[in-house]
């Protein structure tokens, strides 16, 4: 009887080292399947563009493409899609964003917003955040070569707006508000700045981006009426530390 009962002990043990064995080797399998080495016509890994690539880069329904030979091929980092990319002013840095946890083991909303050094070829990551569709409402513009601004959600006749300095990982946020009529005043917005200026603009902001004219940068704020009428854009000269509205 006790022999018997040994033998069943062991072969449960063997089966269950068996078990395991399967599942690291499953496991070790998907973690170096990589989908850009099993489709390479269709997709490229970033770090295999050349700065001609660059000039043929779209984007579609937040998935990022590139141009080559007659063909499109999408974007990756790390075995996962691109979501957005922007080339610096200078054109010797890249940011980019991805979903560091696309796969369907871990399904974490998250977003890694990273940078790509054309020379050295190294990539860091400068910014993080699990609640994106909060934090990162739009595609980041570069400001100079050395910021990056970005629309972030908050709350109800609001947004914020995020200056990320990529060389020390600073953040800083503005605020548009958004004022109703009231009164004989038309509508109209607030903005508080990210150096604690406070501006008043007619009308309501409909889209925000960045020029660089003349060898300067602005920030742009495309402006329109409560019933989308269109109003003057607002330019305002990005100065490192300030902003200074344009007339």
């Amino acid at each position: 009887m006790k022999l018997r009962y040994i033998l069943v002990c062991l072969s449960v043990l063997i089966g269950l080292v068996f078990y395991l064995q399967l599942a690291r080797q499953e496991q070790k399998t998907q973690a170096t399947f990589s989908p850009v080495a099993a489709n390479p016509t269709n997709l490229v890994d970033i770090g295999k563009l050349t700065l001609e690539d660059y000039k043929h880069i779209s984007e579609e329904s937040g998935v990022v493409f590139v141009s080559k030979k007659d063909s499109q091929k999408q974007i990756y980092f790390d075995d996962k899609q691109l979501q957005s990319l922007e080339m610096s002013p200078s054109q010797k840095q890249v940011a980019f964003s991805y979903n560091p946890n696309e796969t369907e083991e871990l399904k974490e909303n998250e977003l890694s917003l990273m940078l790509l050094d054309l020379d050295s070829k190294k990539v860091k990551e400068i910014f993080h955040t699990t609640f994106p569709s909060w934090d990162v409402a739009g595609n980041p513009d570069w400001l100079g070569n050395n910021h990056l601004v970005f629309v972030r959600h908050c709350g109800t006749s609001c947004q914020g707006l995020t200056l990320l300095n990529i060389q020390t990982g600073e953040l800083k946020n503005a605020t548009l508000s958004y004022m109703s009529s009231f009164s004989d005043r038309p509508v109209f917005t607030h903005f508080e700045d990210w150096f604690n200026t406070h501006f008043e603009l007619d009308g309501f902001v409909k889209q925000i981006f960045t020029e660089f004219v003349g060898g300067k940068y602005y920030l742009v704020f495309d402006m329109q009426t409560d019933i989308g009428e269109e109003i003057n854009k607002k330019k305002f000269l990005f100065l490192e530390n300030n902003l200074a509205l344009e007339s």
